[in-house]
C-alpha cells in the first residue's frame, strides 16, 4: 500500500543543506546537500520512523498543512509494503451491493479490490 505524506521543505543553498520536516510524524526529519536528493531522503526517514511505530498515522491532507514563511509544502509517496509483512490470501464474505461499491471505488482509484480494502482497513484502525 502506498500513502502520500505531506512534508515541509526548507530550501538549501551553497552553505546550507536542504531540510525536511514531516508534520504528521513528530521528530521525523531529514536533510540533503542538493534538491535532487531531498524527497528520496525524506521517504527513507519516513519509512524508518514508521517502522518504529505500532500504529501508522494517516497522512494529513495538504489543506491541513500550514507552512511557515520560507518553507515549501510537498508530498512524498511512501510504499508501506515492506512494513506490513508478506501478504496472506483470505476468504471473506461481503454483501453483493457492498462489493459492487468497493469495486467501483477501487476502480476509480486505479487499485485492486484487495489494495482498496487493505488501505481502507488501515485508515480505519
Amino acid at each position: 500500500m502506498k500513502l502520500q505524506y505531506p512534508v515541509l521543505i526548507e530550501k538549501g543553498d551553497e552553505n546550507t543543506a536542504w531540510g525536511i520536516i514531516v508534520p504528521d510524524l513528530p521528530g521525523c526529519f531529514s536533510a540533503a546537500d542538493n534538491e535532487a536528493d531531498i524527497l528520496g531522503n525524506a521517504r527513507e526517514a519516513i519509512l524508518l520512523h514508521l517502522s518504529a511505530l505500532d500504529d501508522l498515522p494517516a497522512p494529513s491532507s495538504l489543506s491541513d498543512i500550514k507552512a511557515e514563511k520560507g518553507l515549501v509544502v510537498s508530498l512524498v509517496d511512501v510504499d508501506l509494503a515492506g512494513l506490513e509483512g508478506p501478504a496472506k490470501r483470505i476468504n471473506i464474505t461481503v454483501p453483493v451491493a457492498l462489493l459492487s461499491r468497493i469495486d467501483a471505488a477501487a476502480k476509480a482509484k486505479g487499485v485492486s479490490r484487495s489494495s482498496y480494502m487493505t488501505e481502507s482497513a488501515l485508515m480505519a484502525i
